[in-house]
């Protein structure tokens, strides 16, 4: 969470400080690098979390070490070969969305599928055996600071779009470096010792490459709409679309700061055949995820307009009706997103390949047309469209293989608490001139709302455990 929320902050100040047109070119750039970048692991980050979670809790260190080793050099093999070809292809690449001036940046941006590929298998390794402190370290703290610390400094020395790219690339060779030493400090000695020359661990490449393949499709899934608003309505347009996500994505990262976690414990779960716990786990972490994300995507859509005027500035207002369907979309991606991990950990790669083939294969075609009907608005809708088709495979999936799902009747009241927040939040922002005063006043009457409902239908039991052991806490 505080590693999305720097981000958001980073890419706040690079559209002040570099322009819209600049930074709708650092978004059509970066948009290329996410569909390479994801590959470019070769899966191996989501095998962490399948592997070495089960060789933990197997006791077999040797099975961590060959995991670890296995995933870096499938990472080195995949992003190395994609690094060299957008070096070789970014003049082809940026004619194809239009902009030409994109592929000095491009070609400076090569490497970042490796680097950024390596952070993340070593992170995931460790996540994997249950240690957070790197996580927090490199990605949650190190990585966002660095990137606006280096992008910072170039807008100081004159630079534009390729400056911004070098910042990135320098920003992200750093976070690697640094994600070495932390791991390596944070595993066993036994589980890192001579990692790359361990041997490959049988069965590794044939799961993650379908993984890598559907992260790819999937992150074309997510980028696609930028692309395409590039290629049909300029940078600008592209720009108002990135705002409008960049704004939204508050709502999903609740889900993604349990994402690594969950992930672990289903897979151990899941191996020690305990499937009645694995339906709880899955349960509550939904259940907590939409409890903290259905507030803030009220406030988003109701403070959507002040919101992106004071972060972005008023030629961003225009991105107001593409950030509804936005908010949408990420509050569905955070509410079913976890299920999709128990796809993941029960070894069904090629699924999950099929369902990012088929919202790929929906999502380009509907994105076009909408996108020249609506415009940015347009790319809001078909960005919502696309999430409902992808998580309702994935849930329907899991409910005919698993025999489990993630949704329960614990779940209305966080709803029926958001509703409650809405309401209240609409009546306060039309009584109030200020945008100041509005910004203030609805966020504060909506929290309050909000938990007053909460409390009035009453905390489920683990919720209210956990409250009375916070105030056990505060009494001592």
């Amino acid at each position: 969470m505080l590693m999305q929320g720097l981000l958001a902050g980073t890419q706040v100040v690079f559209a002040r400080l570099y322009g819209k047109l600049v930074y709708g070119s650092y978004l059509s750039a970066l948009a290329v690098l996410e569909v390479l970048y994801r590959g470019g692991t070769g899966g191996a980050d989501k095998a962490m979390l399948r592997y070495v979670a089960a060789a933990r809790a197997a006791d077999d260190p040797d099975a961590v070490r060959s995991a670890i080793g296995t995933g870096l050099r499938l990472n080195l093999l995949v992003a190395g070969i994609f690094g060299v070809g957008l070096a070789v292809a970014a003049p082809w690449i940026a004619a194809a969305v239009g902009e030409r001036g994109l592929a000095p940046a491009l070609r400076v941006l090569a490497p970042l599928p490796l680097f950024t590929g390596a952070v993340w298998v070593l992170i995931q390794a460790s996540l994997a055996a249950r240690n957070t402190r790197a996580n927090f370290w490199v990605r949650g703290l190190a990585e966002p600071t660095m990137l606006l610390v280096a992008g910072v400094v170039a807008w100081a020395m004159g630079a534009g779009l390729r400056g911004l790219a070098t910042a990135h690339i320098v920003a992200a060779g750093a976070a690697l470096a640094l994600a070495i030493v932390v791991v390596r400090r944070v595993l066993r000695p036994e589980e890192t010792e001579h990692v790359l020359r361990a041997p490959t661990l049988p069965g590794f490449t044939r799961f993650s490459l379908p993984i890598a393949a559907s992260e790819m499709l999937n992150a074309i899934v997510q980028r696609a709409d930028i692309l395409i608003l590039t290629s049909v309505r300029g940078v600008g347009a592209a720009a108002l679309f990135g705002a409008g996500d960049l704004m939204t994505r508050a709502i999903a990262n609740i889900r993604y700061a349990f994402d690594s976690i969950v992930a672990g414990v289903l897979s151990e779960t899941l191996q020690l055949g305990e499937l009645e716990r694995l339906k709880y786990n899955l349960r509550l972490a939904t259940r907590w995820v939409v409890t903290v994300a259905a507030p803030i995507a009220v406030t988003l859509v109701v403070l959507r307009k002040e919101l992106l005027g004071l972060l972005f500035g008023p030629t961003y207002l225009s991105a107001a009706t593409a950030v509804i369907a936005l908010s949408i979309s990420h509050f569905t991606n955070a509410a079913l997103g976890l299920t999709g991990w128990v796809l993941v950990v029960a070894g069904s790669s090629r699924l999950v390949l099929l369902n990012n083939l088929i919202s790929a294969l929906f999502n380009v075609p509907v994105a076009y047309l909408l996108i020249r009907r609506f415009g940015v608005a347009g790319a809001g809708l078909a960005t919502l469209a696309t999430t409902l088709l992808f998580q309702g495979l994935i849930v329907a999936e899991v409910a005919a293989l698993r025999r489990l799902h993630p949704l329960g009747l614990a779940l209305l009241k966080p709803l029926g608490a958001a509703a409650a927040a809405l309401a209240a939040e609409l009546a306060v922002q039309a009584a109030l001139p200020s945008v100041w005063s509005r910004l203030v006043a609805v966020a504060a009457s909506g929290a309050v709302a909000y938990g007053a409902a909460l409390i009035a239908l009453g905390l489920p039991p683990e919720e209210r455990q956990l409250f009375e052991r916070i105030v056990r806490r505060r009494r001592r």
